[in-house]
C-alpha cells in the first residue's frame, strides 16, 4: 500500500503546492483508485491546478480556474484545501450550485481522502436552520393543532413525529414526501424562534448538534444559495455560518446570477399570507393570536389581511402592470395609498406588549412571537424598500407568476461586482472560483470582472483531457431562418430536430431557449418520433427533471427537449446521450428587467453592450450545452446547432473558438 501523507504537517517542510501535486503524480496517493467509468491515471491539468489552488491559499489572492470535463476538479481542489486547513488550523469551504455535486463531495470524494490522503479531518455538509426540525415547536404544534392550524395538517405532523423518533439528523431532506409549507413552518428551526438554554428539548436539539458540528469541522459543504444568504445576513449584523479562511466556489459560472437573488428582494403576496395564516385567520379563528386570545392583535391581523390584499392590486396599477403583461419595470419611488405599513407597525407594538405580558408564564408562546415579530419586521422593510426604492444601484420590477399570475416585487443589483468586492473578496481571505465553462474566446477577464475579483486575481484556464477531436463532432446548418422570423424558424427546427433524432436512433437532447418553441416543436415531432419508435420527453409535460433524467438513461429510444436547466448541470454518461441539439445561440431576452438594465449601465459608461455582456453571456451558456456530450473519455457523438449565425455572422467565430478543437461540418436543412 502507498504510504499516506502524514498527519502533523509541520514536519513536512515541502511547499503546498508540491505536497499537493504529488497525491496526483504516477504512484501518489491517489493512484490506482477507479473514477467514473474508467481507472485513475494521472493527468497534467489536474496536478496544475492542485498547484495554482495550494498557491492561492498560500497567498491569499482570489483565483479562476477553468478546469475542462475530465480533469477532475473536485479532488484537484479539495487536496490542497484540506490540507492547508490542517497546516493552518483554519476552517475552509466549498460551496457548490447543484445537489448532485454536494452528493458527489459528500458521499464520494471526502470519503475517498479520508481513506487515501492521511491527516483526519473533519468534513460537513451545512443545511440553513429552516431544513432542521425542532422538536419543541413539533410538541407545540401537536399539543395545539386544532387551535393552530386549518384541517389536514394533523395528519402531516403526525407523520413527522413518527419519522423524528427514527432520524438522526432531523432535516427535511430525508423526508420521502416532503410535507407542505404549512407543516413545515411549524416545525422547523426559525431564526428568531429559539429558546436557547431554556429550551426542554437543548440535549437532543438537531439544529444545536449540526452547529456543533459545524464549528468542530475543518471543512464545510454548502451551496451558493446558503453562502449568499449569509453573507447578506453578515450585511445586516448577523448570519448563520461560521467564519471560514478560504472558500472554494465550484459551478462558479452560477455565483453572479445567484448572488443577483439573495442581494435583492422579492415580496411575493403568497409570503405575507404565509405569515398572516400563522398568526389569525379571520376566517376560522385559527393560529397563534387565536389560541391566545389576543383579541387587539388578531383584530389588527384582520384588517391586514384586507390591506394586504389591495396592496397588491393597488401596486400593480400604480406601476402601470395590466392583467395581461407578465412584468415591468418600475423607474422610481412608487407612491401607493397603502394601510399596510402602518397596521405592521401596529402589530409590531401589539406583538412587543403580548411578549412581555407573557413574560415567565408560556415561554414557547413567546419564542413564537418574537419570530413571528421579527418575520413582519423583515416583511415590512422589504415594502419599503422596494415602494421607496432605498437599495442604491437596483432595477425594481413587479412580474406575474404561478398559476395564480400574483404580482411579485422583486428588486436586483445591477452590478454585483462592487458588492461582492466587500462582502466576498474583502471578507474571505482566499476564494476560488471554478468551473468547466468560464473562459469566452479562451481568456478570463469577463468573468473576473463580472464578479469584481479584482486586478490581483490569478486567473488559469486548463483544456480537457478527453480528445475531442476523435471523440465527437460538430454539426451545423448553413441555411436556418433567421429566428426572429418566428414561423420560418420554428418549421426548420421541427425538421432538425427529427432529422438528426433519427439519424442517432433517439439518444439526444435537443435544448430549447424559449418554452414557447419547445411546445409546438414537441406538438409537431411527437406523432413522427411515436412512429420511429422513439419515446418523446418534453420538459413541462407532468414528469419531473429527475424522471425525465432517470427514463432517458434506462432506454436508448429517448428525445429529451431541456430548457435552461438541462443546458448545465446534467451528466448523462454512454451511449444513452450521443447526440446533443442545441436548437438556437443562447441570447438571454433583453428585455428581461436585469439584463435591460445591465446593457443600459453598459452602454451609459460607453461600451458596447452586446460586445461586453449578450455576447459573453451567450458564449458561456452555449458552452454550457455543448458540454453535455462528452462526459467520459468513453463517450462518442455529435453536437447539432441549428442555428445559422454561427457560421454566417462575425460573432459565430467567437462561440467557435471558445469550444475544443473537434471536426466541423456543415449542413442544408
Amino acid at each position: 500500500m502507498i504510504a499516506p501523507i502524514q498527519d502533523g504537517h509541520a514536519a513536512d517542510g515541502r511547499p503546498l503546492r508540491d505536497v499537493a501535486a504529488a497525491a496526483f503524480a504516477p504512484g501518489g496517493v491517489l493512484a490506482g483508485i477507479a473514477e467514473g467509468d474508467f481507472e485513475y491515471e494521472a493527468r497534467p491539468q489536474q496536478a496544475e491546478m492542485a498547484r495554482a489552488v495550494a498557491d492561492a491559499l498560500e497567498s491569499g489572492r482570489p483565483l479562476v480556474v477553468e478546469a475542462g470535463t475530465g480533469v477532475g476538479k473536485s479532488l484537484a481542489y479539495l487536496v490542497p484545501l484540506i490540507l492547508h486547513a490542517k497546516r493552518t488550523n483554519q476552517r475552509a469551504m466549498v460551496s457548490t450550485h447543484t445537489i448532485s455535486l454536494q452528493e458527489q463531495l459528500v458521499g464520494k470524494d471526502l470519503p475517498l481522502l479520508k481513506e487515501r490522503l492521511g491527516p483526519s479531518f473533519r468534513a460537513v455538509l451545512v443545511k440553513g436552520r429552516t431544513n432542521y426540525l425542532c422538536l419543541r415547536r413539533l410538541a407545540r404544534a401537536r399539543n395545539h393543532q386544532r387551535e393552530l392550524f386549518p384541517d389536514g395538517v394533523a395528519e402531516e405532523l403526525e407523520r413527522i413525529r413518527a419519522w423524528a423518533d427514527r432520524t438522526e439528523e432531523g432535516s427535511a431532506q430525508e423526508l420521502r414526501r416532503q410535507p407542505s409549507a404549512e407543516a413545515w413552518g411549524a416545525v422547523c428551526a426559525e431564526h428568531g424562534n429559539c429558546m436557547g438554554a431554556k429550551c426542554p428539548e437543548r440535549k437532543r436539539c438537531f439544529l444545536f448538534r449540526a452547529r456543533a458540528q459545524m464549528h468542530d469541522a475543518d471543512l464545510l459543504v454548502a451551496n451558493h444559495h446558503l453562502l449568499f444568504s449569509d453573507l447578506a445576513m453578515r450585511r445586516e449584523g448577523a448570519g448563520f455560518l461560521p467564519d471560514v479562511a478560504a472558500v472554494v466556489m465550484d459551478e462558479a459560472h452560477t455565483v453572479e446570477d445567484t448572488a443577483s437573488d439573495h442581494l435583492g428582494i422579492r415580496l411575493s403576496p403568497y409570503a405575507f399570507e404565509h405569515w398572516l395564516r400563522r398568526l389569525f385567520t379571520p376566517e376560522t379563528g385559527k393560529g397563534l393570536l387565536g389560541y391566545l386570545r389576543a383579541g387587539p392583535a388578531a383584530q389588527t391581523v384582520t384588517r391586514l389581511w384586507d390591506a394586504v390584499a389591495e396592496l397588491f392590486h393597488a401596486v400593480p396599477r400604480a406601476a402601470g402592470l395590466g392583467a395581461r403583461d407578465s412584468q415591468k419595470v418600475v423607474p422610481g419611488p412608487l407612491e401607493v395609498a397603502s394601510e399596510v405599513p402602518g397596521l405592521l407597525r401596529e402589530l409590531s407594538g401589539r406583538l412587543a406588549t403580548l411578549i412581555e405580558e407573557l413574560e415567565d408564564q408560556d415561554e414557547e408562546s413567546r419564542a413564537e412571537l418574537r419570530g413571528l415579530r421579527g418575520h413582519g419586521l423583515g416583511l415590512g422593510g422589504m415594502l419599503e424598500a422596494f415602494l421607496g426604492q432605498a437599495l442604491p444601484d437596483h432595477v425594481y420590477w413587479i412580474e406575474r407568476e404561478g398559476k395564480r399570475r400574483q404580482a411579485v416585487l422583486h428588486s436586483a443589483p445591477i452590478e454585483v461586482a462592487p458588492v461582492l468586492r466587500e462582502a466576498l473578496f474583502g471578507q474571505i481571505p482566499s476564494v476560488i472560483l471554478t468551473s468547466a465553462t468560464l473562459a469566452v474566446g479562451g481568456r478570463l477577464e469577463y468573468f473576473r470582472d463580472r464578479l469584481g475579483a479584482g486586478e490581483d486575481c490569478e486567473m488559469l484556464c486548463l483544456g480537457s483531457p478527453f480528445d475531442h477531436a476523435r471523440q465527437m463532432r460538430l454539426h451545423v446548418a448553413t441555411n436556418a431562418p433567421d429566428p426572429k422570423d418566428k414561423e420560418a424558424f420554428a418549421e426548420a427546427v421541427a425538421k432538425g430536430v427529427l432529422r438528426w433524432s433519427l439519424k442517432t436512433r433517439g439518444r439526444a437532447f435537443a435544448l430549447f431557449t424559449s418554452d414557447e418553441l419547445l411546445q409546438r416543436t414537441a406538438a409537431a415531432l411527437r406523432g413522427p418520433l411515436e412512429e420511429a419508435g422513439l419515446t418523446l420527453l418534453a420538459q413541462g409535460g407532468g414528469l419531473t427533471r429527475r424522471a425525465m433524467l432517470e427514463n432517458f438513461r434506462k432506454n436508448t429510444g429517448f428525445v429529451l427537449f431541456g430548457l435552461d436547466s438541462f443546458w448545465m448541470g446534467v451528466d448523462v454518461r454512454g451511449e444513452a446521450l450521443s447526440n446533443v441539439i442545441l436548437t438556437r445561440l443562447p441570447f438571454a431576452v433583453p428585455d428581461h428587467p436585469v439584463v435591460a438594465a445591465r446593457l443600459k449601465r453598459i452602454k451609459e459608461k460607453g461600451g458596447d453592450p452586446f460586445k461586453e455582456y449578450s455576447l459573453p453571456e451567450a458564449v458561456l451558456k452555449f458552452r454550457q450545452g455543448f458540454g453535455r456530450l462528452i462526459r467520459s473519455q468513453t463517450d462518442e457523438g455529435i453536437v447539432v446547432v441549428l442555428d445559422s449565425r454561427l457560421v454566417t455572422k462575425w460573432y459565430g467565430r467567437v462561440f467557435l473558438r471558445s469550444l475544443p478543437e473537434c471536426p466541423v461540418d456543415t449542413f442544408e436543412l
